[in-house]
């Protein structure tokens, strides 16, 4: 196995910053004041053309490479140095002694760093970056009777982060001033952005609560193509992107509700056991809420302003490309 360096990909990258730099957003993308790219793709995954090719040879008479792509459409960073330096590639679908290599051969952690998807403070976007790992070395040793067809899986297994920010109504004397929408309205549907990436803050909620309380309900929703899997805690087994419903770890994501700016104010989460931060599962990968409390700790300055409610949440993430490979009988 070996990483193919980014200079392969060098070029594509550097015409498309240029294409995108500078342009407005197209009808559909996001405006100048959006605060990310969105989307719901973390790490795009696909198969370099003729790796592998459509047809190889029985009796080690057909050595080839398996070769994948990865493009952090996102917004994090991963790899090494990053927040999220867990990015393993593994194949599946194949017995490595048959290809003449060993199970180490045919799995690799990525060992450089590849940065996500920005947007310029004009609204312009630097796409993010691409790798390729190539698995090098197999050659189909058995002598078979009769051609053969074999799926080959790519497993992508990475830690990954997305970002939520909602403008949501703060007023101190939240009774007094409930039906004052002069600023903002304090009750209702708030609109979420999310940067992107396969897990998002869908809907939020706000509502007066209290005298000194507002009361805010956020829903998690899993809209990528793959599973996630909570993030090794200290002492935990490694998580290995399994699929298998024997997984227990699947479905679990690590919830922040970043502090306010307002050094008056905290957030209390019922479900973080009065935390602003905590693991929640979403039972079968459904849409799952969760409800926090904004507290006013301060006494009241008659206060009525919009602030930013900013959500992190954090995960494992797997996710597979399968493609078939037929083995010829060319011996007699």
């Amino acid at each position: 196995m070996n990483w193919i360096n980014k200079a392969m990909v060098f070029i594509v990258v550097i015409a498309a910053a240029f294409f995108l730099t500078g342009c407005p957003p197209e009808d559909g993308g996001p405006g100048l004041g959006d605060p990310y790219i969105g989307g719901a793709v973390g790490l795009n995954t696909y198969l370099i053309e003729g790796m592998p090719p459509p047809m190889i040879h029985d009796s080690g008479n057909f050595p080839f490479g398996i070769g994948i792509a990865l493009e952090n459409l996102g917004e994090t960073d991963v790899g090494p140095s990053t927040e999220c330096p867990y990015v393993l590639v593994r194949l599946e679908g194949i017995n490595p002694e048959q290809f003449g290599v060993t199970d180490q051969d045919i799995e690799a952690m990525l060992d450089v760093p590849l940065r996500g998807a920005k947007r310029n403070f004009d609204g312009s976007i630097f796409p993010g970056e691409i790798t390729v790992v190539a698995f090098d070395g197999l050659n189909y040793l058995p002598d078979i009777h009769g051609n053969t067809q074999f799926t080959i899986r790519a497993v992508v297994c990475y830690d990954y982060e997305t970002l939520s920010t909602t403008t949501i109504c703060i007023k101190d004397d939240v009774l007094e001033n409930i039906q004052d929408t002069s600023i903002c309205t304090l009750s209702g549907e708030k609109l979420p952005q999310n940067s992107g990436g396969p897990l998002q803050v869908t809907s939020v909620v706000q509502n007066g609560m209290a005298k000194n309380k507002i009361q805010v309900n956020f829903v998690i929703e899993h809209v990528g193509i793959g599973e996630f899997f909570g993030i090794p805690q200290s002492g935990d087994p490694e998580e290995r992107c399994s699929f298998s419903i024997r997984n227990f770890n699947k479905y679990y994501v690590d919830v922040e509700v970043e502090p306010l700016v307002d050094s008056g104010m905290h957030i209390e989460c019922s479900r973080f056991s009065g935390s602003n931060k905590g693991r929640i599962r979403l039972y079968q990968g459904a849409p799952t809420t969760v409800t926090c409390t904004i507290i006013r700790d301060r006494g009241s300055q008659h206060r009525i302003y919009q602030d930013l409610l900013n959500i992190k949440l954090r995960y494992r993430y797997g996710q597979f490309i399968e493609t078939g490979i037929i083995v010829q009988d060319v011996t007699n």
